[in-house]
């Protein structure tokens, strides 16, 4: 059964900024925790439906991973969502959409359907382990796009 986590945070960037950064997997460095460690990033350039996206990783700095995805879809400038083509989770889709805030900003939104596994423990442990994980990770992922955008303001 499918989990879905959400989080969402102002920024003060446009919509159309928003999407293009977010579109240009190079800027994945930017956002990553420290504890994910970048090592390699194979791509074609920015989100196009279709392209991939092949990443290398250390997670918690040792635990190698692998993922690919491929952008399923992009809609200039309010939603991109990529998904796991091959990886640790049998699913795992990640929507952005970026709306306007009608001041000059934006209301950043990243929504992940997700599972890591397919019997009543993957279930559990995508509820906990996997579910933590994320708060986390967009924890520091929206702290680093409003430094970003703050950086673009000034």
């Amino acid at each position: 059964m499918p989990s879905l986590f959400h989080a969402s945070t102002p920024v003060s960037a446009s919509a159309e900024q928003l999407f293009a950064f977010h579109s240009d997997p190079s800027n994945l460095t930017v956002v990553m925790p420290p504890m994910l460690k970048l090592v390699r990033l194979i791509t074609d350039g920015p989100a196009q439906e279709g392209r991939m996206i092949e990443l290398h990783v250390r997670d918690w700095w040792i635990i190698p991973m692998h993922w690919t995805c491929r952008w399923k879809t992009v809609q200039p400038p309010n939603l991109l969502v990529d998904e796991i083509v091959q990886g640790p989770f049998p699913l795992f889709v990640h929507e952005h959409r970026f709306e306007p805030d009608g001041q000059g900003g934006s209301v950043m939104h990243d929504t992940v359907n997700y599972e890591f596994g397919r019997s009543w423990w993957g279930w559990l442990i995508s509820e906990t382990g996997v579910r933590l994980y994320l708060t986390a990770l967009f924890k520091f992922r929206h702290h680093r796009t409003r430094q970003w955008a703050e950086a673009l303001r000034s």
